[in-house]
């Protein structure tokens, strides 16, 4: 499966064994809709850019893929940010350590 968010942030997340990433996709609805979120199940890979230049192409270890728009990291709505607020506060429970990332990070 495909997902396309319209704006997104990398989490990473970090225990005594293991460091991985996730993606917190967010999607703007509509007038009968409204916004919505999304968890991936996490990479240990760094995504690549498309062949077009205008998204990330990022495979996930439950076998879906995130197309994410170069333009879109740090995208959510007011209500995906409080979402967002309640995930990283959630940091250091059961050693699990949540932080968002740049991009730029991953990919040096």
């Amino acid at each position: 499966m495909i997902h396309r968010p319209h704006g997104w942030v990398i989490l990473k997340f970090t225990n005594e064994d293991d460091v991985f990433f996730k993606i917190f996709g967010s999607w703007r609805g509509g007038y009968l809709d409204g916004d919505s979120w999304r968890f991936s199940s996490g990479s240990n890979e760094p995504p690549v850019l498309s062949d077009c230049g205008r998204y990330w192409i990022w495979h996930q270890e439950s076998g879906s893929c995130y197309h994410l728009p170069v333009k879109g990291e740090d995208g959510y709505s007011h209500y995906t940010a409080q979402i967002l607020g309640s995930i990283l506060i959630q940091s250091g429970v059961n050693g699990v350590f949540i932080e968002r990332v740049k991009l730029s990070a991953i990919l040096e």
